[in-house]
């Protein structure tokens, strides 16, 4: 959607007369490692950076304008309490809010997921009352009948792939809702108001982030979140880097690295332009929920205004892809850890592992370019943190695929050379499975409906499947140690 394909608008320069009054013809040289980068940063910037910029706020603001009017409208009714006729209205205009910015987002697509949230709260009143152990259960599997259904047999692949984002998020809501009843941690079932509220959140309802049924109940609270100089920074600061990351992925790398470079260049490319983008997808997040009031923690009396979405500089220098996984979205790691992981981890870690990425999977939808991915990044982070922990055992060095506390027992500390040597090749090694990995989520004609299994394979192969097998021979190595 925001990509830009950068060659392709130098070759219609080329032969466009008018364009060229920045320079001399006989001096625009497309591939001139010295003097195209300097004289064609202009162009950059005009023809890339500011009509991205320009559409990113564009096409935003309604949704940040929703949030920041939902937290006024919070803060004057809210009294402290989560029930009551002033409570009802804040859950009845986050409600509205939110549906509204739906429309605005998708139109009619949008009538999808309101059918779908009203059949969740008709799935958790049932069970509540008939089988509450089994609500969480009951509530997963239907949901996930219901995202199949929607991509196979009623929506359309655009429109899917348009509204799969915030299909996601809200199946992702309704799960946790569901378990949490199940589990007791919520001991009444929410009115239809304090539900609908939650799950079409303004501040939540298209970019995310997740957040659990309690941490949504603070909106009734907002007289204790007044606007203050850290609010309003912890926003502008989020804005900034959602649009650095944004020209990064749109703009800078294809300017910086061309289509005649190395294949394993592009790779890199291609991927940290998709992971940008991730980047700015969570960075926005983060502005809409704080702009919502919501994402802050309290301690004393005072409110910090910290919430951390996605952490980027674990992910392109990551320790290890173990690591990568749980910094690359904050509250989907946490939802999956919570309601998936531990939930299945009584049939083993690896069984448990493969049920996280598998419902991960599910939850994007139907997708093998994703679910292959997913499922590749499960076993890769399974085999590097099996194969790092007996490292760090034969050597007793903290080489593990997770950083070392302070008191660990190994005989050789992170500052030992060896052990530092050791870990930057882990570095090296999770940056190349990165770059194969995230090779295919480039910009092509299937952008708009979805990338297939011929797309995916294709692009593996032209790499020679060489993570996969990197991987597999690191497992067996392991095996043999």
């Amino acid at each position: 959607m925001w990509a830009m394909d950068m060659e392709s608008y130098y070759g219609d320069l080329e032969g466009d007369e008018e364009g060229l009054s920045y320079f001399e013809r006989d001096d625009f040289d497309v591939y001139d490692d010295v003097y195209y980068p300097k004289m064609s940063f202009w162009l950059l910037c005009e023809s890339c950076l500011l009509p991205v910029i320009q559409q990113t706020v564009s096409t935003t603001m309604p949704l940040m304008v929703a949030s920041f009017l939902c937290k006024l409208v919070s803060s004057l009714l809210s009294t402290g309490h989560e029930t009551g006729v002033s409570a009802s209205v804040v859950h009845i205009s986050s409600a509205l809010f939110g549906l509204y910015i739906l429309y605005s987002f998708f139109q009619s697509s949008m009538l999808y997921l309101l059918i779908s949230a009203v059949l969740g709260y008709i799935l958790i009143t049932i069970t509540m009352f008939k089988c509450r152990a089994q609500c969480g259960l009951c509530v997963s599997l239907t949901i996930v009948a219901v995202i199949i259904l929607l991509e196979i047999y009623i929506v359309d692949n655009t429109s899917w792939h348009k509204i799969r984002g915030s299909q996601m998020l809200m199946s992702m809501k309704i799960i946790s809702l569901a378990f949490d009843i199940s589990n007791c941690a919520i001991d009444y079932l929410p009115d239809m108001w304090q539900y609908m509220g939650y799950i079409f959140n303004v501040g939540t309802v298209i970019f995310g982030p997740w957040i659990n049924y309690h941490e949504y109940c603070k909106i009734t609270k907002q007289h204790l979140r007044p606007l203050s100089f850290s609010w309003l920074l912890k926003i502008l600061r989020s804005f900034f880097a959602a649009l650095l990351c944004l020209v990064i992925s749109s703009c800078l790398l294809v300017w910086i690295i061309l289509d005649h470079h190395w294949k394993w260049l592009l790779a890199y490319r291609d991927a940290m332009s998709f992971r940008f983008s991730h980047y700015f997808v969570c960075y926005l997040s983060a502005v809409s929920l704080t702009l919502n009031g919501l994402g802050a923690t309290e301690s004393n009396g005072e409110v910090k205004w910290d919430l951390f979405v996605t952490r980027p500089s674990f992910i392109e220098l990551p320790r290890s892809l173990v690591e990568t996984v749980s910094n690359w979205n904050l509250p989907m790691h946490y939802w999956l850890k919570i309601y998936i992981f531990k939930n299945a981890r009584p049939l083993g870690n690896f069984a448990a592992v493969l049920l996280t990425y598998g419902a991960s999977s599910l939850l994007h939808g139907l997708n093998f370019q994703l679910a292959a991915v997913l499922f590749s990044l499960g076993f890769y982070s399974y085999i590097e943190h099996v194969f790092r922990g007996k490292l760090a055992l034969i050597f007793d060095a903290c080489i593990l695929a997770k950083k070392c506390k302070e008191n660990c027992t190994h005989l050789y500390k992170a500052n030992n050379p060896y052990v530092i040597a050791t870990n930057m090749a882990f570095v090296g090694l999770s940056m190349f499975h990165l770059a194969y990995l995230g090779l295919m989520f480039d910009s092509s004609s299937q952008e708009e409906t979805g990338y297939d299994m011929k797309h995916t394979l294709s692009k593996w192969s032209s790499l020679d499947y060489l993570s996969h097998w990197v991987a597999i021979g690191t497992y067996l190595f392991h095996l043999l140690i």
